[in-house]
């Protein structure tokens, strides 16, 4: 549901060296997987060996048969709904990409990136272009970072330079060729006063197109929703100002990057914390330029939104909400599991059709979250 993107040239033949994330590689390199031991899966998939009910720590499934996942030591994909996964992981990889972050873009493109173990500040980023069978490899000037793709050509990341007392210093780079070279737009330097002030906790960064972009966030503020937008690829920020609805005023705010669906509609999540506990989203017709908020649910947790209409909001308990108007109003459902505390992530394709990772295992939904099945068993 989410979605963005680099793009690679491929070389003529796959290097087998372990790549040299210490330094600032400029060539890039392909690491093609080894051949299977197992019985193929399919003749579109003959070269991945399958693997029998992973410990998944990520996933990110795409439509009904197609997604992504990570567990330790892997990556996978599954062109099955998730009934099956087929290790796609890169040769060589320098550490676990167990929680490394990730992008996926379709069932064929797709990165991962690997901080640097000894010099966390660099990093190695993997991306492929069809489906697993060749990776290219590049080393980035940045570790860690959220990263995200508009198309095989653009791309950005956001880069945490580390926090304190609710401020948080960040870089901010874009790539134009697929993330061969990024560019940095943005630095917090100490003794600078930024427009995207140091600060607030950033929470996460969208862009809608190379120009136009949101980093979302937090600060302990009553009544305040941290927000702010660029207009010429993140070299300068504004704040937009978002209003708590009535009885809420108090409340203090945390916001997610915003999501955004075809013809300018997007939606900006919001948790509140204060007398109780509340999820809220606001909604935009037009890009981005003006935001409405929605109704307020009494319920922090796991969301996935399925469309620009379609919410489904979970913590885990008996019951869950689910809204199919974007959040004008909801409906409070029970389930037939309860994950509780071990729900790592909402993922739903339609208003019935949805996964939940918990327990480093894949359960699958297919009313809407009011049954759930083990998959892989």
């Amino acid at each position: 549901m989410k979605k963005l993107i680099l793009i690679f040239t491929l070389l003529l033949s796959a290097c087998s060296s372990l790549p040299a994330t210490t330094s600032n590689q400029q060539a890039e390199t392909a690491a093609q997987p080894q051949a299977p031991a197992a019985t193929p899966v399919s003749m579109a998939t003959s070269i991945f060996e399958r693997v029998p009910a992973p410990e998944l720590t990520q996933v990110d499934m795409l439509d009904e048969q197609n997604g992504w996942a990570q567990a330790e030591g892997l990556v996978l994909r599954t062109e099955d709904g998730g009934e099956t996964w087929l290790d796609v992981t890169p040769q060589n990889m320098p550490n676990d990409p167990a929680y490394a972050e990730s992008y996926f873009l379709n069932e064929k493109t797709g990165w991962i990136l690997l901080e640097d173990v000894d010099k966390p500040s660099y990093g190695t980023i993997y991306r492929t272009t069809d489906g697993g069978v060749n990776w290219l490899w590049k080393n980035t000037p940045f570790g860690r970072s959220e990263i995200g793709f508009l198309d095989v050509e653009h791309g950005y990341a956001l880069t945490d330079l580390g926090s304190a007392a609710g401020s948080m210093g960040v870089a901010i780079w874009q790539t134009e060729n697929g993330g061969k070279d990024f560019d940095r737009v943005f630095l917090h330097e100490p003794g600078f006063d930024d427009s995207l002030p140091f600060s607030g906790i950033k929470n996460g960064i969208t862009f809608i197109d190379p120009q136009h972009g949101w980093v979302a966030g937090s600060v302990p503020e009553d009544g305040r929703i941290w927000l702010y937008r660029t207009k010429d690829g993140g070299f300068s920020w504004e704040a937009q100002d978002l209003p708590l609805p009535s009885g809420y005023e108090s409340y203090q705010a945390s916001a997610d990057a915003p999501l955004f669906f075809d013809n300018g509609v997007g939606m900006l999540p919001v948790h509140l914390r204060g007398e109780e506990s509340g999820t809220l989203f606001y909604r935009t017709t037009d890009s981005g330029e003006t935001w409405t908020a929605t109704l307020p649910v009494p319920m922090r947790g796991r969301y996935a939104l399925a469309s620009a209409d379609e919410i489904i909001l979970w913590d885990g308990s008996a019951r869950f909400f689910s809204s199919a108007d974007g959040g004008e109003t909801w409906d409070m459902n029970a389930t037939d599991w309860q994950p509780r505390d071990s729900l790592r992530k909402l993922d739903f394709v339609s208003a019935s059709l949805g996964w939940a990772l918990a327990d480093e295992e894949l359960y699958r939904t297919q009313d809407g979250g009011l049954t759930w099945e083990k998959l892989g068993e």
